[in-house]
């Protein structure tokens, strides 16, 4: 069982999602234009008779539970506060058969509305019908999934993650308080002590890990105690860092209105006017942390509240809290440790016309899963429509967590942009996968491995001591101003996220925005890769929702159906020509195809689940291999794409396109010797421009910039002064720029910072 908790409730009614001291304030609301919706909604619901409540023509006996409660604490309503009671008494004798699918959201909803009729007009229920709630309420709680009491399942994912939990129990234990503890003591233990230090762990990245469609239906669920042991006065229970989470759906957020996909989701359907809506999400953390750039997308999202949430809508809503527009934010946000992702923007317009790109990029550094993916490394773009996606569908014809192609595809690694490493033996260390009771064979697909065996962890404990670590932030930067950066950059050491079949994933992404409409971004992507045997096959995977085209080193993926116009050329300049294989792989019998075997899923309506897919291979074998690929958009029947060119030394190798140089070590380690870059020689047509340089995989310490001109033939080399700068151990990334003249780049390592003076003549922190 869970500690006693430390937190009680208030010796008074009412004290659920209330007290008496917030009255004044919601009957202010009544008449504010910001919540009318809510309001009338309500009114409408309370107006329905007790014989109405439970037809079809009404939308649920509970809201006209709640409805009338309300009414009796706001406008002292005697009649309707008696209504409530009756309604509630009836209704919490209801019978449930417990094993009908998800049964638990009815059954912990209706608990909550009897136990607001409990609090809210506890001076009109008597103490016989005190005793015949409580006998129901623990009779329905025994019902739930969780169990009573409520030792079932995890802290980290799961139905418990969700309200039975974190709402319904602990609310109608918040009631019942003063009469019967039980109930309270067991849901605010296991809240505190457990579910609280979970979400702890992991709030601080800003990143919820069940993705864009079970992650926003979990975190309502957390958002309830905060408000829960909030109204009572106990303040928020939770880290500050919760309030960050809800950036997660505004940057993901695709211009046409769709969320770039994570995890178990299904992709809506094509018509670019749907809008993923969240503005619940959004009202609830607008209302209690005050914050005027979720007030922007909660408006953004605007929509019909569901049945379900129009109460809540009305008492957490801050109409006081005015929005400041999306564009205000960086373009920038990196979602740090303990999850690792970046997600780089060019722009906030909107419209399927929309010029803003959007890339996701993440290192991924635990597995949670339930609803998460094997996508450790994965990266995700979109302008003028998906171009870079995440395959596959959680509905369709095969559908749902059970299906083979959500089991055996949707959730693998070979569904995503990653790396696969097939060593056909694999299966005999890991044949099966389990998840709660259920065992299933495994499948494999040269992916990432199930940590725990596929089963999530139970608590932080279980999180931190075995398996479930599979990746490390290796460096991050985003500069060089931060709100409207050129470059975003992550690293991250994906090895782990593997069997003993990999020796070392290292994969860093730079994300370059030129701000420029005819070319507006691109991506590098640059890995090294070493397998444990030479005679094991490496994949980099790119998908797509329409058939690629492949020449060369050059695939071209266009999104040219249903009013979008967006293209992706992807250079592919490691491995080289010679030892070089792009493969495609899809269309007709081949959409989901897993070594041999199609996992077939089809969602009627829309072909965002994608069918097609690039494999680039090594042709030799050997334990390491490197990957080099350079990724540019820009619209279909736009110029034509920017040509690029492999850059390497003997340490480093890298890209150039439009004005940029990029470098990163050959060995994925940080460099502490100095560096000389290709010459630029005369009659090029870089001479003249001013040109960007980053080198990557630096030491922390004092580095210089030199630009060395001379033919090196004889003459001395004479060398001008460009920058002094500090290279954090954080970002290990040196960005410089300069105006082309015919010579070489010297980078030069002076030692770590402390041991150096400051001098003039050199920008120690600056461009």
């Amino acid at each position: 069982m869970f500690p006693q908790p430390h937190l009680t409730p208030p010796p008074e009614h009412p004290r659920l999602f209330l007290r008496r001291q917030h009255l004044p304030e919601l009957r202010s609301k009544m008449t504010r234009p910001e919540v009318k919706q809510a309001w009338e909604r309500l009114m409408k619901y309370s107006e329905y008779g007790i014989e109405e409540a439970g037809s079809e023509h009404c939308p649920g006996d509970v809201y006209v539970i709640e409805a009338n409660a309300l009414l009796y604490l706001l406008k002292e309503d005697r009649e309707a506060g008696l209504k409530a009671k009756a309604l509630a008494l009836s209704a919490i004798t209801k019978h449930f058969n417990p094993n009908f699918q998800d049964i638990s959201r009815d059954i912990g909803r209706l608990m909550l509305a009897g136990a607001i009729v409990y609090d809210w007009c506890y001076e009109l229920v008597s103490d016989e019908e005190r005793d015949f709630f409580i006998r129901h309420f623990k009779r329905l709680a025994s019902l739930l999934e969780c169990g009573y009491p409520p030792l079932k399942e995890g802290a980290f994912v799961g139905h418990s993650c969700e309200w039975m939990i974190q709402r319904d129990m602990l609310g109608t234990g918040i009631a019942i308080y003063d009469e019967d503890p039980e109930m309270y003591d067991l849901a605010a233990g296991r809240v505190l002590h457990q579910m609280v230090p979970a979400r702890n762990f992991f709030y601080p990245s800003g990143w919820h890990h069940q993705g864009d469609g079970y992650g926003g239906v979990r975190f309502q669920g957390e958002l309830f105690p905060t408000f829960l042991f909030g109204r009572m006065g106990f303040g928020n229970v939770y880290d500050e860092s919760q309030r960050e989470v809800g950036y997660q759906w505004i940057y993901t957020r695709r211009p046409d209105g769709k969320l770039l996909r994570d995890g178990d989701s299904t992709p809506v359907m094509p018509n670019h006017t749907k809008y993923t809506r969240l503005h619940f999400i959004y009202l609830l953390l607008g209302g209690y942390y005050k914050d005027p750039y979720y007030v922007c997308q909660q408006l953004k999202d605007e929509g019909r509240f569901q049945d379900k949430d129009v109460l809540f809508a009305f008492l957490f809503a801050d109409p006081d809290v005015e929005a400041k527009p999306l564009h205000e934010l960086p373009l920038t946000r990196y979602f740090g440790p303990p999850t690792g992702v970046m997600v780089a923007r060019t722009g906030w317009d909107d419209g399927i016309d929309s010029s803003t790109v959007i890339a996701e990029m993440k290192v991924g550094m635990y597995q949670y899963n339930n609803h998460q993916h094997l996508d450790a490394g994965a990266f995700q773009l979109y302008y003028k429509g998906n171009l870079a996606i995440d395959s596959g569908s959680y509905k369709g014809s095969s559908g749902k967590y059970h299906s083979p192609h959500n089991k055996y595809y949707f959730k693998r690694s070979i569904a995503h942009n990653t790396m696969l490493v097939y060593d056909p033996d694999e299966l005999r260390q890991y044949p099966y996968v389990k998840d709660g009771g259920l065992v299933w064979p495994n499948v494999n697909d040269g992916g990432q491995r199930w940590p725990n065996e596929g089963r999530p962890p139970l608590t932080l404990d279980d999180l931190l001591s075995k398996d479930f670590k599979r990746a490390d932030v290796l460096a991050h930067a985003i500069g060089d101003d931060r709100q409207r950066p050129d470059y975003s950059y992550l690293k991250g050491d994906i090895t782990a996220a593997y069997s003993s079949k990999m020796k070392s994933f290292r994969r860093s992404f730079l994300f370059l925005n030129f701000k420029n409409e005819d070319h507006p971004a691109a991506l590098i992507v640059f890995d090294r890769v070493v397998s444990a045997r030479p005679e094991l096959s490496k994949y980099w995977l790119l998908h797509s929702i329409e058939e690629p085209q492949i020449e060369g080193g050059r695939t071209v993926i266009s999104r040219s159906e249903d009013g979008y116009n967006g293209q992706l050329i992807n250079d592919t300049l490691l491995p080289e020509s010679g030892n070089r294989r792009i493969e495609k792989v899809g269309g007709p019998g081949k959409e989901y195809w897993v070594f041999g075997t199609n996992y077939v899923n089809d969602f009627p309506g829309t072909k965002e689940q994608g069918e097609w897919r690039i494999e680039v291979s090594p042709v030799q074998p050997s334990e390491e291999d490197l990957f080099l690929n350079v990724i540019q958009m820009k619209a279909i029947d736009g110029p034509a794409a920017l040509p690029t060119q492999k850059v390497e030394t003997e340490r480093m190798v890298g890209a150039q396109l439009n004005g940029w140089l990029a470098l990163f070590a050959k060995n994925g380690e940080r460099l502490a010797e100095d560096v000389a870059l290709p010459v630029t020689e005369e009659g090029s047509p870089l001479l003249g421009r001013e040109l960007n340089g980053l080198a990557a995989d630096l030491a922390a310490g004092i580095w210089t910039v030199e630009l060395e001109t001379g033919n090196g033939e004889g003459s001395a080399w004479e060398r001008r002064h460009l920058l002094t700068r500090e290279v954090t151990e954080e970002s290990g990334v040196l960005h410089w720029r300069w105006m082309a003249a015919p010579g070489r780049i010297m980078l030069s390592y002076r030692g770590p910072a402390e041991h150096q003076p400051d001098e003039e003549g050199g920008e120690r922190n600056g461009r």
